[in-house]
């Protein structure tokens, strides 16, 4: 066995320098942990099923999470949450930082609303372009939990389509 010096620099927790975008994980559990260096406090760290790393709970991704699954922290596991990285204002200063949502509720095909046909509206424009329904994964790319799998980046026209059907 080879001894790395930079395994020496891997940190236990999730930092913002981490994910480039954001990602989907899968709580494992939560614990109580003494961090700092200097000024020491205890803090709640979240643990994924996807991810060795914990993240280190602040006011704000904590008020999150609480607001979405409950106050006691054992409801918490099996839950995903997205982590994202953004730019926040610390003293006065922007600072990278990580922070945390909760994916929407998956709609039952029972619950979910029918497609509306797209019909031509009133000014002589043709019917709005239907998009082909999205293809299967192969197995070898599909994730052991679909539910997990981060969704495919949007062309740039996704996301700046905006247009109002009426």
């Amino acid at each position: 066995m080879v001894l790395l010096a930079s395994s020496y620099d891997q940190s236990r927790f999730l930092k913002a320098a981490d994910l480039e975008r954001e990602k989907k994980f899968r709580i494992k559990g939560v614990t109580e942990e003494v961090i700092g260096t200097d000024e020491k406090e205890k803090k709640l760290v979240v643990w994924f099923t996807n991810d060795k790393r914990g993240l280190v709970l602040n006011k704000t991704n904590n008020r999150t999470i609480r607001g979405a699954y409950g106050d006691a922290v054992d409801e918490w596991n099996e839950k995903i949450i997205i982590i994202f990285p953004t730019m926040v204002d610390m003293r006065g200063k922007l600072t990278p930082a990580l922070r945390v949502r909760v994916p929407p509720p998956k709609q039952t095909a029972a619950t979910a609303p029918a497609p509306k046909p797209a019909t031509p509206s009133g000014n002589g424009a043709g019917a709005a372009a239907v998009k082909p329904p999205p293809t299967q994964q192969t197995a070898a790319t599909a994730s052991a939990d679909p539910e997990l799998e981060d969704e495919p980046p949007k062309s740039l026209a996704e996301e700046l389509d905006d247009e109002i059907q009426f």
